[in-house]
């Protein structure tokens, strides 16, 4: 039977659309996960097995879901998707009478038992009714990971170059050795100036060409890093904001370190095994031509080490698939206990983060003790045998040399050219067992490089100059293509200059609105215009640098208050200090002893949340956009701060649309939009929706007795 090549889901609730994805790849054509993911989305709690029937359909391949218990799945064709624990997916491999071999999206390829499986089975399976002969596309390598090694060739083949030299002079050594032992290369007294001037010569080129090969390397591997870690960074910053929703900090950070791994794999090790793998041929015609049957117990010593190395390797790939999961976990309960220490303290939940944590990490201390104890077995062997190697050779040689069927010169040239064959036998060995490590890190770098860049997904054209024209044209959104539109059927016109505010109840979609009209999240139908051009034919980061955003998540960078206003682009301090009485912050800022050089913790933890929001409100406003589109810009703001910040706001010579939750300033707009239920239901100015909107009047009205009181 086939393998079922295992995908790892990357958000929180995408265990159903991984099981999917391996199951459409091992029936039908090659299929990756964020190929699925970019189409279908994640609805809100993951997967049902209705929606998970539908994808298979709507990709050729029909399926069935049904009630069965232990016995009734025993039935059903491997492999299939069963509901697991209440709450997730995984697919059954193979059932057997005592185990089952599932794959877990979250955890990998697992055996366990029947009885802890019937523990975890939840009753429902779906399963592929329609069976075909699988047409396999070619497999194709991420660009962007073969154009590192492009960008490095000349180093790759100066390093190979030089370890085939290096490997030369390993081979030439025994065979001087043997030639000086046996009595073959003699030297008379006036020769051995000579020799001994051959031998330093020798040296010092086998010296030289080592030194250059460590520099050599040392250069692949910083120019390897670079390119490796500055397109992971450059690429992460490029995909849509949509990326970012369902995926934990902890869990990201940990993908951009894992780049140091790939590289140590791949730069070190995998570059150092194509030389070893043909000096292995070469070491072993020349135990072969040496003697015959120390050639042969020699490679049956090679074939048990490199029997319990695999082994070995197999077992170390699935338990660090495992590990990796737990690290991965531990970093995010890490960032959020890092991030988050002031609700933890307020609630007292410090025990609560503690046992998670220690939870988390002594199941990375039961994985490290079951490597421990395979390698002990496993890794053992192999290595005594190495260690007993030359122990062996020397006994059976020694036997053969009193028969006279090998010189004791020989005997040692084969015992070093045999450890020799070892040496990059292990390294190979060693390679291979790092690659089927390092293919986890690499699934994991790929979720952020295969993903489709936020510039992909609109169009090209520049913008110089933008009036501040929006027009909505039917526009619907909803996160995934089986979750409810959260916007439907939206259509609105903004005329330059126009001060614009969207209220409703919470959950309306007022937030998703904005970000909609922003290019934050793309509509699934309609069409959002910009001057008369459609923001799909638009290059998205032309457009926004005219638009002013902020949104509800004020945050604040740890650097100096200069650093967060100007985010690296150029203002003189004059524009800085007029931009903070704008914004309320003058005062504030200019009694701190160095002013604007002051520094601002991570998050903003040494300001409050009002001076925070007014950071993030002066970083926009200074670049003077032409449209700008506001969430809550003053939810953290006394009723004062924001009255004045609004008259600020409303005399900019801008387009303005504001996300209103306060509504202390709501009759200064000339058109209020008003949305229940993702739809827009009336429109107007203050008055007029006073009089014709009775949810507009139940909400103003519990907003000022919330004021007034």
């Amino acid at each position: 039977m086939a393998k079922i090549y295992f995908q790892q889901q990357s958000e929180h609730s995408e265990c159903g659309l991984a099981c999917v994805a391996m199951l459409l790849d091992y029936f039908t054509i090659r299929t990756r996960l964020t190929e699925l993911r970019e189409h279908y989305g994640v609805p809100t709690g993951g997967y049902n097995l209705f929606q998970m029937s539908e994808v298979f359909s709507e990709n050729n391949l029909n399926s069935r879901a049904v009630r069965a218990d232990n016995e009734k799945l025993k039935t059903i064709k491997t492999p299939f998707i069963v509901f697991w624990n209440y709450k997730h997916f995984v697919i059954v491999e193979k059932m057997g009478s005592n185990t089952v071999n599932i794959i877990d999206p979250a955890l990998g390829k697992l055996k366990i038992s029947i009885s802890d499986f019937s523990e975890n089975y939840s009753g429902y399976a779906l399963y592929i009714t329609d069976r075909r002969e699988k047409k396999r596309s070619s497999i194709k390598l991420n660009s962007k990971l073969v154009n590192c090694f492009k960008n490095n060739k000349y180093k790759l083949l100066g390093v190979v170059l030089i370890s085939l030299l290096i490997q030369f002079f390993n081979l030439l050594i025994p065979f001087i050795m043997k030639n000086i032992l046996d009595g073959k290369l003699v030297m008379t007294v006036n020769e051995m100036g000579s020799g001994f001037a051959i031998f330093s010569m020798l040296f010092i080129l086998y010296f030289v060409t080592n030194m250059g090969k460590t520099r050599i390397i040392t250069a692949l591997q910083t120019s390897f890093d670079s390119d490796l870690l500055s397109l992971t960074i450059r690429y992460l910053l490029g995909l849509p904001y949509s990326y970012f929703s369902n995926r934990s900090k902890g869990e990201l950070i940990y993908r951009i370190n894992s780049n140091s791994y790939v590289r140590q794999i791949l730069v070190d090790n995998v570059i150092g095994s194509v030389t070893d793998l043909l000096f292995f041929i070469i070491y072993l015609v020349a135990l072969f031509y040496t003697n015959v049957l120390l050639a042969v117990i020699t490679l049956i010593i090679s074939t048990i080490i490199v029997l319990f190395s695999i082994i070995n390797a197999k077992i170390n790939q699935k338990l660090t698939q495992k590990q990796m999961v737990n690290l991965t976990k531990s970093q995010e309960i890490t960032s959020e206990l890092v991030n988050n220490i002031f609700t933890i303290k307020a609630t007292n939940s410090q025990e609560r983060f503690y046992e998670n944590w220690i939870s988390n990490f002594n199941k990375q201390i039961a994985i490290e003790k079951s490597k421990a104890k395979y390698s002990s077995i496993l890794l053992n062997i192999p290595q005594s045998l190495q260690v007993f190697y030359s122990l062996i050779i020397i006994f059976i040689g020694y036997f053969l040399v009193i028969h006279h069927q090998m010189t004791i010169g020989s005997v040692i040239a084969f015992n070093t050219v045999g450890l020799s064959f070892l040496a990059p036998m292990m390294s190979i060995i060693g390679v291979y067992s790092q690659l089927l490590i390092v293919k986890v890190y690499i699934e994991r770098l790929l979720d952020i490089l295969d993903n489709p860049s936020e510039r992909s997904l609109f169009g090209t054209k520049e913008i110089s100059t933008l009036l501040g024209n929006i027009k909505l044209s039917n526009v619907s959104y909803g996160y995934s293509k089986f979750s409810e539109n959260t916007l439907s059927d939206i259509s609105l016109k903004i005329s330059q200059y126009e001060k614009v505010a969207i209220v409703g109840p919470s959950g309306s979609g007022k937030s998703t609105l904005l970000q909609v009209m922003a290019g934050l999240y793309k509509s699934n139908i309609g069409s959002i215009e910009y001057d008369d051009m459609d923001i799909d034919d638009l290059n998205i980061q032309s457009l926004r640098g005219h638009l002013g955003i902020v949104l509800q998540d004020h945050n604040v960078f740890n650097g100096t208050i200069r650093d967060n206003i100007t985010m690296g682009r150029h203002y003189e301090d004059q524009e800085i200090w007029k931009v903070l009485k704008d914004t309320e912050l003058y005062e504030f800022v200019s009694k701190l002893p160095i002013g604007l050089d002051t520094y601002i913790s991570e998050s903003g933890n040494n300001i409050s949340g009002g001076q925070s929001q007014k950071l993030s409100l002066a970083r926009t406003i200074i670049s003077k956009p032409n449209i700008l589109l506001l969430d809550e810009p003053t939810s953290s703001l006394d009723n004062i701060s924001e009255e004045k910040i609004m008259k600020k706001i409303f005399n900019m010579p801008a387009t303005v649309v504001v996300v209103a939750h306060r509504l202390s300033t709501i009759e200064n707009f000339d058109n209020i939009i008003v949305m229940d239920e993702g739809r827009i239901i009336e429109q107007g100015s203050h008055k007029q929706l006073l009089r014709t909107s009775q949810l507009y009047k139940n909400l103003y009205s519990k907003k000022r007795s919330e004021n007034e009181s």
